[in-house]
C-alpha cells in the first residue's frame, strides 16, 4: 500500500472513531477502545490504529493514561460520575467537590502531586491518577513548566508544545519503549503531519525533561528514568 493510501486509512479511521466519540459512543470519561480491539475491528495493521489514535489526541478528544490506556476527553455531568472505589477517585472526588462548590475557582493551581500525596496519604502515582481523572474529565488542565490549573487551557498552546505532548503520550503508553532508539526527525515529522524543525524542537523539551536522551553514534533514547522524568514534568 502506498504511504499516501496509508495515511488516508488511519485518517479515515481517526474520522470514524471522531464520529463516534462526538456521538457520545464512548462517553467524556470512558476509556477508548484498545488498539488490539481497533486492530481487529477495522482490519488495519496496529501502526495505523495507533496513527489514528494520535490524530484523535492531537484533535484533544482523547489522552493517554499510563497503564491504562486513552480515555475520551470531554464534559463530565456530575450525574455520569460513579461513587469512588479506588484510592485515586477518592482524591478525584475530594477535588472535584473542591471545584463544583467554588473552593477552587477557575484558573485556580491545584496542589503538586507530591504535596496531594501528603494531603491524603496516598503514593503520587495514586494523585497522578486522580489529577488525571479530572483531566478527561475536562475539569483541569496542565500547564507545561506550571502545573495543573482549573478549567481549560492558560495560555497559547504552541504546535511544538502538541507534538512533545504527543510523544511523551506515546512513551507512556509504551509506543517507545524504555531504552529503545527513537524514530528519526523525517519518519516523526511524517508521523505527526509537522515540519522536521517542529520535531527537533518538541524533542530537545523531551530531553530537558529527561525522558529522552541523544547518546553519540546512536541517535535519541528513550531514557531509563521516564517515570521519574514524568513526575518531574507533573510536579513543575
Amino acid at each position: 500500500m502506498s504511504q499516501s493510501n496509508e495515511r488516508s486509512v488511519f485518517l479515515r479511521i481517526a474520522d470514524d472513531l471522531r464520529a463516534q466519540i462526538e456521538a457520545g459512543n464512548p462517553p467524556p470519561g470512558a476509556m477508548l477502545a484498545s488498539d488490539a480491539v481497533l486492530v481487529r475491528r477495522y482490519s488495519v495493521a496496529r501502526g495505523t490504529v495507533r496513527q489514528a489514535v494520535a490524530e484523535l489526541e492531537r484533535l484533544g478528544l482523547v489522552a493517554s493514561e499510563m497503564g491504562k490506556g486513552r480515555r475520551v476527553l470531554g464534559e463530565v455531568s456530575e450525574e455520569q460520575v460513579r461513587p469512588p472505589s479506588t484510592q485515586y477517585e477518592t482524591v478525584a472526588a475530594a477535588l472535584r467537590q473542591d471545584i463544583t462548590s467554588g473552593r477552587l475557582s477557575t484558573g485556580s493551581p491545584l496542589p503538586s502531586e507530591a504535596r496531594l500525596a501528603e494531603l491524603h496519604r496516598v503514593a503520587k502515582g495514586t494523585a497522578r491518577q486522580a489529577l488525571q481523572m479530572l483531566a478527561s474529565e475536562g475539569r483541569i488542565t496542565a500547564v507545561h513548566g506550571k502545573g495543573w490549573f482549573v478549567g481549560k487551557t492558560l495560555g497559547r498552546v504552541t504546535r511544538t508544545d502538541e507534538v512533545a505532548h504527543l510523544m511523551r503520550a506515546a512513551i507512556q503508553a509504551g509506543d517507545f519503549p524504555i531504552e529503545s532508539r527513537m524514530p528519526g526527525e523525517s519518519a516523526l515529522a511524517e508521523q505527526y503531519g509537522v515540519a522536521r524543525v517542529t520535531v527537533r524542537r518538541a524533542l530537545a523539551l523531551l530531553e530537558t525533561e529527561g525522558m529522552v536522551e541523544n547518546r553519540i553514534g546512536v541517535g535519541r533514547i528513550v531514557s531509563r528514568s521516564v517515570s521519574q522524568a514524568m513526575g518531574r514534568v507533573l510536579d513543575e
